[in-house]
């Protein structure tokens, strides 16, 4: 398969890296085969692994893995796997992959769906308060914009 999850999941409980793999399906910041690779590999690695893990990997289309994923995130570390998220927005945003405003605005969403603390959530909406003001040039510039915006990112996406 051509998606890759990062390693990290490698280590992690099935029901956060499946809150991982859910939430970031939902939000459009992952392909659907990045989860199918992880769950082929848990399969691989254990003697007997759970049907919910089969369920993600045999899924036939990106909804069928959506509730599979789902059923499988029972008592899932919500908040790490939203650090993971932003830390995934973060590489996808240096890449090219991601705008400053998809980036910025998705974070709200991952800081409100993975359940981080509110103080996450309000960061990123300030920032995109900033963006607007850098679009409309009122205050800033684009370069400062993203600037904050990699240091927010950098801040949450570690914070313990």
């Amino acid at each position: 398969m051509d998606a890759t999850y990062p390693t990290c999941l490698d280590t992690a409980d099935d029901a956060t890296a499946c809150a991982f793999f859910w939430t970031g399906l939902a939000l459009g910041i992952l392909h659907v085969d990045a989860s199918k690779e992880w769950a082929y590999a848990r399969i691989d690695a254990r003697d007997a692994p759970a049907i919910e893990i089969i369920e993600i990997a045999t899924a036939r289309d990106r909804n069928a893995a959506l509730d599979a994923l789902q059923a499988a995130t029972g008592d899932a570390d919500w908040q790490t796997a939203g650090r993971w998220l932003l830390r995934e927005l973060l590489v996808q945003f240096r890449s090219g992959g991601l705008s400053a405003h998809e980036t910025s605005w998705t974070a709200m969403r991952v800081a409100s769906t993975a359940r981080l603390p509110m103080e996450v959530y309000y960061a990123f909406d300030g920032l995109d308060d900033e963006r607007v003001l850098v679009a409309n040039g009122i205050f800033g510039t684009a370069a400062g914009f993203e600037a904050d915006l990699v240091e927010t990112l950098e801040r949450y996406s570690s914070a313990a």
